[in-house]
């Protein structure tokens, strides 16, 4: 029988209620890392994938702003987990560090070599200096527009995948090197 996902907006590694809003580290399990970053990856697979599919013309708000507020879930959960895999790791979160690690560098490759995001983002670049943008929308369109173009986002699709596969050998590497 299928273990249904995790409910990320409730759950103890995502929805933080702890004292002074951190995580609450008395209700979280290292069973419970695996599923929540399944469904993290895939709530942040949906996310983006609703960015660059979306009709409308790229603005700063349906481009910018939600690529910088997707992805909340897997942001904690990674927050909670690096931190545990550094400072309180064991057998279990060594091992799922191993096997995460190369999993968050193929999610991340996606992101940054997708064309239809990347088109968005470009386009807002192409068109900065008449959008009237304030300092620091134009230094975070700057910075996300330069991560993409490094992260592989002009490149042809071979050389996408040949690079994807480098970071995810790196993410292995450094996983196990790290241990």
């Amino acid at each position: 029988m299928p273990v249904a996902a995790p409910d990320l907006a409730r759950h103890p590694l995502t929805r933080w209620t702890g004292p002074l809003g951190l995580p609450d580290f008395s209700a979280i399990a290292d069973g419970d890392f695996a599923p929540v970053f399944d469904a993290a990856l895939t709530a942040h697979e949906a996310e983006v994938a609703a960015i660059a599919g979306n009709p409308d013309a790229p603005t700063v708000k349906n481009t910018l702003e939600a690529l910088e507020l997707a992805g909340d879930a897997l942001s904690r959960v990674s927050a909670i987990f690096w931190c545990r895999a550094g400072a309180h790791t064991n057998a279990d979160i060594q091992a799922l560090e191993r096997a995460i690690a190369p999993k968050m560098a193929r999610h991340f490759s996606a992101i940054h070599m997708n064309a239809a995001l990347f088109s968005r983002i470009d386009a807002l670049h192409r068109e900065r200096e008449a959008l009237g943008l304030d300092a620091e929308t134009a230094r975070v369109l700057e910075k996300t527009w330069k991560r993409f173009v490094r992260a592989g986002a002009k490149l042809g699709e071979e050389e996408k995948t040949r690079l994807a596969a480098i970071n995810e050998r790196l993410a292995s590497l450094g996983a196990q090197f790290g241990q």
